[in-house]
């Protein structure tokens, strides 16, 4: 069984330095409140490649919005899982399927695993993902030709009824040696903008092996070959809230899947409850954008730019809402629904087009 979580680089808070190579420190990673949405794209376009080494120019601006996540960083005591990840002290919800459990120290930031939803031979079911030791995301500082190596092991084991087997249980151990290095620095071009990054490239080299439990002895019943896969990521830094932008994934077969970040909002707080969707009119808008507030909503009406900057607060108070928008430039924005608590109730991407 491959791993079903590729875990796009849940990082990071990074200080802008233009036109310059990116070192990456252990106090510029604070992601706590920190919302974002990642949209992926299978089928990228021939012009997306990860090109050279060293100083580099990067024009991704063809990537589309095929499907996409959410993430939302939070401390583990606001999730449900957090006894089975004790050295955790940092965690994300990834969409409505999984928690990811976080380790961050002066060195490092590191996951330890998840829980969620994943797929098993065509079954869904839901366990947990444990990496041992934890799995470095970076290591402290990170600069251009900086590099590190580990061996990790990856297990779940899941009962075989949720599978249909007549097994007691099922354990799937994947064995990964991991390369990094940063290899790459310039600007990169996405569909929300332009930033300077610091790429990393790593090379994970690993083999499954899959174990069933009958009469309290385990057997293995499956040992699979040596799979390759190549991943880059694109790190920026702006205003104070970082994020990788981009991870390029190349596996075996070869299959391409580009990951990018799309909307970034810090919210300073997480809501446990699913997000409301709101509708807002005309989109492209101009100089007024119309937004249908939930029934007796009462609170603050957000816009943020593409990059996670604020541009606009207004009050509302529930029903119809006019917003004026004529400060705003031509572009992508997200109208963020707080309650008066400061709680994210709803959120909606709109155009400004003139």
């Amino acid at each position: 069984m491959k791993k079903s979580f590729q875990f796009l680089a849940l990082l990071a808070i990074l200080p802008i330095v233009s036109q310059a190579q990116i070192t990456i420190e252990a106090d510029s990673i604070q992601p706590l409140g920190i919302f974002a949405v990642q949209s992926r794209d299978s089928f990228p376009e021939s012009s997306i490649q990860p090109g050279g080494t060293g100083a580099q120019t990067w024009d991704f601006s063809l990537l589309k919005d095929m499907d996409r996540d959410s993430l939302r960083f939070v401390t583990p005591a606001e999730t449900p899982y957090a006894s089975l990840f004790p050295t955790s002290n940092l965690a994300a919800k990834l969409g409505d399927y999984a928690f990811i459990y976080l380790e961050k120290t002066d060195d490092y930031l590191k996951t330890s695993g998840s829980y969620g939803t994943l797929e098993q031979d065509g079954f869904l079911v839901t366990a947990a993902y444990r990496l041992e030791p934890a799995q470095s995301f970076i290591r402290f500082p990170l600069s251009l030709n900086t590099s590190f190596s580990e061996n990790i092991k990856a297990h779940v084991q899941i009962p075989g009824s949720d599978i249909g087997v007549n097994y007691d249980s099922i354990r799937s151990v994947t064995h990964t040696e991991r390369q990094v290095l940063a290899d790459a620095f310039g600007q990169l071009t996405t569909p929300i903008g332009t930033f300077e990054s610091l790429r990393t490239k790593e090379i994970e080299i690993s083999h499954d092996t899959t174990f069933i439990l009958s009469n309290n002895i385990w057997f293995p019943i499956q040992i699979g070959s040596l799979d390759t896969i190549t991943i880059y990521n694109w790190w920026t830094n702006q205003n104070g809230l970082g994020f990788p932008v981009v991870q390029y994934r190349l596996s075996p077969e070869p299959d391409t899947l580009v990951t990018w970040l799309n909307q970034l909002v810090n919210t300073g707080t997480f809501s446990p409850e699913p997000l409301l969707q709101v509708n807002v009119s005309p989109n492209p808008a101009s100089n007024y954008l119309n937004i249908e507030l939930p029934a007796g909503f009462q609170g603050s009406m957000e816009v943020y730019d593409a990059i996670g900057r604020l541009q606009i607060t207004a009050s509302a108070s529930g029903g119809l809402e006019t917003l004026d928008i004529q400060s705003l430039v031509n572009g992508a924005f997200v109208v963020v629904l707080k309650e008066k608590s400061g709680r994210i109730k709803a959120f909606q991407r709109f155009m400004v087009q003139r």
